[in-house]
């Protein structure tokens, strides 16, 4: 398939009207042929293809604003459950040193050093590939190789969305930055690059799962990063928030300093797929701008689909 550059406003804000909507495309098999993908800084990711994308059938029927989010995907089925996983001791210790551990400082220090991007230099799919064995210790439905999740997830989006390539692709890399655990990413532990996200900074948000364990946080006794903004203004704007440190954050980090031509809805997907407090539960709304709160309408449609398709074939 060959490539060509998206122009300037087509890779601009993704609302949902459709007037201004994601464009470009890449086929899933196109992709995973790309040359060499740089996790290191200079060079280009992935170029899309100059064409529509987005069809009239693949907008969900309207709501008050103009869009409502799906209920369910493809396979009709929903997940999240951390009451009932047999896995309840290994996703709660991840979460438990995830939150006593994920401070203002650390997150600093470790985007900062991530952000240099000079850790390896690979193709997609040999990217991918080092996760056929890694199992996320904080997901509480699935025991499968992260790999075979990532091929479900754009499979999953793929039909939900035959005609949306941005999303299929999306899917597809989404979670690739799990290869932080690697020996060739630094060997994180996994409460480094694995789990839900949120804000550092300021208040832990009552939403975020197992929150009791902030509490030996450093920071949630600090007057400097406890309070409802911390270091923060309302709506700042998500880009100028400090995240939990994970491979949301790095694989958008790759995505960007490669050049991608990926629209704006994609790399918010990247970045915040992750962020549940806020897609599921509402939390830190006050902090996002315009920009933010229409790309989230994106980022729950493809949660809808991705997350609900683990454990089908």
């Amino acid at each position: 398939m060959g490539v060509s550059s998206l122009t300037k406003a087509e890779i601009s804000t993704a609302g949902m009207s459709t007037t201004s909507r994601p464009r470009g495309s890449v086929g899933i098999l196109s992709m995973l042929c790309l040359p060499s993908f740089e996790f290191l800084s200079g060079n280009k990711m992935i170029a899309v293809e100059n064409q529509a994308l987005v069809s009239e059938n693949a907008i969900p029927k309207e709501a008050s604003d103009g869009f409502v989010v799906p209920e369910s995907n493809a396979f009709g089925q929903s997940f999240r459950d951390y009451e009932s996983t047999v896995r309840l001791s290994i996703v709660e210790n991840t979460y438990r040193l995830n939150h006593i551990n994920q401070t203002y400082d650390f997150v600093k220090r470790t985007r900062e050093e991530y952000a240099k991007l000079n850790q390896a230099e690979m193709s997609i799919w040999e990217a991918s590939e080092l996760l056929d064995s890694f199992v996320d210790e904080s997901d509480p439905d699935l025991e499968e190789p992260q790999i075979q999740h990532l091929l479900q997830s754009a499979e999953a989006i793929r039909k939900d969305y035959p005609n949306e390539d941005w999303m299929h692709l999306t899917a597809l890399i989404h979670d690739v930055g799990k290869v932080l655990y690697h020996s060739k990413f630094g060997s994180l532990p996994q409460w480094a690059v694995v789990g839900d996200t949120h804000p550092v900074g300021c208040a832990f948000d009552e939403s975020i799962v197992y929150h009791k364990y902030f509490k030996e946080n450093p920071d949630y006794n600090n007057p400097a990063y406890n309070t409802k903004l911390g270091v923060y203004s309302e709506g700042c704007g998500l880009e100028n928030v400090l995240m939990s440190w994970g491979h949301d954050d790095y694989m958008y980090m790759v995505a960007k300093a490669n050049g991608t031509t990926l629209p704006s809805a994609a790399l918010f997907t990247i970045r915040y797929h992750s962020f549940y407090p806020m897609h599921t539960e509402g939390a830190y709304k006050y902090l996002m701008n315009e920009e933010d709160r229409e790309n989230l309408k994106w980022v729950l449609t493809f949660n809808t689909s991705q997350k609900s398709s683990d454990g089908n074939p």
